[in-house]
């Protein structure tokens, strides 16, 4: 007993009696299997991320071009295309001109046309044929009258014939909206695998595309504008072409102009139609699979279907470039 006293009084062994406890207890404790697949959980949450990432700068790319001209310039009316941050806008300064400087050189012309016909008048009358070199004097005055009303109303005139093209694009908005909505997950693969090579490609073109949807935006945004200011200048100018009319050998100067400026008119509605158009044909873009069973065929998917839609940004800047060539086409036939 001396010995087992001598033992439990030792302090050396008072320590491994309760290491022992301590070690049996955990023993008794319930076992859990550890969670091992880190490398997995890391995989899963960069490929969120980065599809997140991508899906985000496609859809506010889509939002972007939405909302290019048709609010602040494509349907605006006539006397607000451009608006201005004082009392004078470009509608003042192209009526203004329009009234003093250009209204005036038309009557001129106007007036040297009707001389120019009625010399030809004199020229076919003979002393024995009075009466009809006075019927042709009387419609020549009529005419006279009819091309100074178009001439001093021209202004209006070219107004009227933008609202025209005005109330076709405001139809078309009411039928269509902005266009439709683009589905990322619907329309790619690569949105829902969770391939980090093929995402990263992804989101890679997703950069370089949001250079070149900025590029179409403010190329969008120049050519509305540009569309404005040469109404604006065409308007102010009309007295000129409208005169050249009444003269047969000047009248193609006249419909050559009102053909030009209802070509610059409907460009407006050709912007609208791309600009409708182009969601719904990104929302139609699909990735072409190579079928070769491996990796890379997620890697392809992913590639195609990102430069499709760099393509698509492209084609827009160069049609939105190519509206008025278009709209100048489809005049041309009429």
């Amino acid at each position: 007993m001396s010995i087992v006293n001598k033992a439990i009084g030792d302090r050396r062994f008072k320590i491994a009696l309760a290491m022992t406890l301590a070690l049996l207890t955990v023993l008794l404790v319930p076992a859990h299997s550890a969670y091992a697949d880190i490398a997995g959980d890391i995989n899963n949450w960069l490929a969120e991320l980065l599809r997140d990432a991508a899906n985000w700068m496609f859809s506010k790319q889509v939002d972007v071009l939405k909302g290019i001209g048709y609010d602040g310039i494509l349907g605006a009316d006539f006397s607000s295309m451009l608006t201005t941050s004082g009392s004078v806008s470009m509608y003042d300064i192209a009526h203004g001109v329009w009234r003093v400087a250009i209204l005036p050189i038309g009557c001129g012309v106007l007036s040297l046309v009707f001389t120019v016909k009625l010399i030809q008048i004199s020229q076919r009358v003979d002393g024995n044929a009075s009466m009809p070199g006075v019927k042709e004097v009387v419609f020549l005055l009529v005419f006279f009258a009819v091309f100074l009303f178009l001439i001093q109303h021209s202004f209006e005139l070219m107004q009227s014939i933008y609202e025209v093209i005005g109330i076709a694009i405001d139809r078309v908005m009411a039928l269509f909206g902005t266009g439709g909505a683009l589905d990322l997950a619907a329309v790619s693969i690569v949105t829902t695998d969770d391939d980090i090579p093929a995402l990263l490609a992804m989101l890679i073109v997703s950069l370089i595309s949001w250079v070149v949807v900025l590029a179409a935006y403010i190329v969008a945004l120049v050519v509305c504008w540009a569309r404005a200011l040469q109404l604006y200048i065409m308007a102010a100018f009309s007295p000129i072409p409208l005169a050249f009319m009444a003269l047969d050998d000047t009248r193609q100067i006249g419909v050559g102009y009102l053909k030009n400026f209802t070509a610059v008119c409907i460009a407006g509605l050709i912007i609208v139609i791309l600009l409708i158009a182009f969601p719904v044909i990104l929302g139609g873009i699909t990735g072409a699979n190579p079928g070769t069973g491996t990796p890379v065929d997620t890697v392809a998917n992913g590639l195609t279907y990102a430069l499709q839609y760099l393509a698509m940004c492209i084609l827009l800047i160069l049609s939105l470039v190519k509206s008025g060539a278009w709209a100048r086409d489809i005049v041309s036939g009429f």
